[in-house]
């Protein structure tokens, strides 16, 4: 999956896998600091500092200053996402939306108000395309009655990756 060509000024990509791509955005994020500046709102906790470091260390040896270039926030809540989105400035720089609906699957929140926050969450993320790519990624859901909340964000999107997982099927062993 090689999501770096679909990042283009204006867009929005969509990664939609197991993991919600942890190891594919990770590698994203390291080559895009390589690059210059990075915004990462992370909201299922899925930024792996250490292993970017390690990405950094094979491409340069100033890893200060590629390490410098990532601006990390993190949300725990579908409030936060909306707040991190609604405070996030308009730059000319990638956006990495970690993990982006982890959060709305809390079922402590109603329906309705899941639906309110995410579709305003939607209208920030478009703003922020207008002045960068911005990537999504998306785990699978932890909620069955809120899997619809995947297809209103690929909805939007210009480019959607996805991830088939591999299914092993169990045989019956014989035993002879």
């Amino acid at each position: 999956m090689d999501i770096l060509p679909a990042l283009q000024l204006g867009s929005l990509v969509v990664v939609y896998a197991a993991h919600a791509a942890r190891d594919e955005i990770t590698h994203v994020a390291a080559k895009l600091a390589l690059r210059g500046p990075v915004t990462v709102l992370d909201s299922g906790n899925r930024f792996q500092a250490y292993r970017i470091a390690h990405l950094l260390r094979r491409d340069t040896t100033d890893i200060r200053k590629a390490a410098n270039r990532l601006f990390i926030r993190r949300a725990f809540t579908c409030y936060q996402m909306l707040a991190l989105l609604e405070n996030a400035p308009a730059l000319r720089q990638p956006y990495l939306i970690l993990d982006l609906l982890n959060s709305f699957y809390d079922d402590q929140i109603r329906s309705q108000e899941v639906d309110r926050l995410l579709e305003t969450c939607i209208r920030q993320i478009n703003r922020l395309r207008q002045f960068a790519p911005v990537a999504v990624t998306l785990g699978q859901p932890l909620l069955e009655e809120r899997a619809y909340l995947i297809e209103k964000v690929c909805e939007v999107a210009d480019t959607v990756f996805t991830e088939e997982e591999t299914v092993l099927q169990e045989a019956q062993l014989s035993l002879f």
